[in-house]
């Protein structure tokens, strides 16, 4: 079995959110090697994002303003805030069937396509555009693209 990892399958998971357990259940195909899972920066960089914004409202960031202040100007903070990202990385490299897929112009290209016509945000057009090349289908807890009849999404 083949499929696109969307950011959303990783975050149900890191930050224990109602999907946790279906996520958990598609990442262990890929991370035992019974799947092939592929990813983009793209996804990584999602999820990065959102595991330092978790983890700066732990540590008390009201408001994003505060955060980004924070984060800029505070070693401790900003070190503080990175370990989920450690974390996440080291967990990345041990899926045996992960495997990085480039995002080049055409990739681009038909991702702005997919925004324009079906009203996805850039960056999940890009998953979209990368799903679609590869002819697989995408893991995802995002609706959104479910409005892409050609896309195969799962669960």
């Amino acid at each position: 079995m083949k499929f696109y990892i969307d950011a959303s399958v990783f975050l149900h998971l890191l930050l224990d959110e109602d999907k946790a357990e279906y996520a958990e259940k598609i990442l262990l195909m890929v991370e035992e090697g019974e799947a092939s899972g592929y990813i983009s920066p793209l996804v990584v960089e999602e999820v990065v994002f959102k595991l330092i914004v978790a983890r700066a409202s732990e540590l008390g960031a009201t408001s994003f303003y505060e955060f980004k202040r924070l984060y800029l100007r505070n070693p401790k903070f900003r070190v503080a805030c990175f370990e989920p990202v450690l974390k996440f990385m080291n967990y990345l490299n041990s899926l045996t069937g992960l495997k990085w897929l480039a995002v080049d112009k055409d990739v681009l290209d038909d991702a702005l396509d997919i925004c324009e016509k079906y009203g996805l945000l850039p960056a999940d057009s890009a998953h979209a555009a990368l799903a679609l090349k590869l002819q697989v289908p995408i893991a995802t807890f995002n609706e959104d693209f479910r409005n892409i009849p050609e896309l195969k999404v799962i669960p």
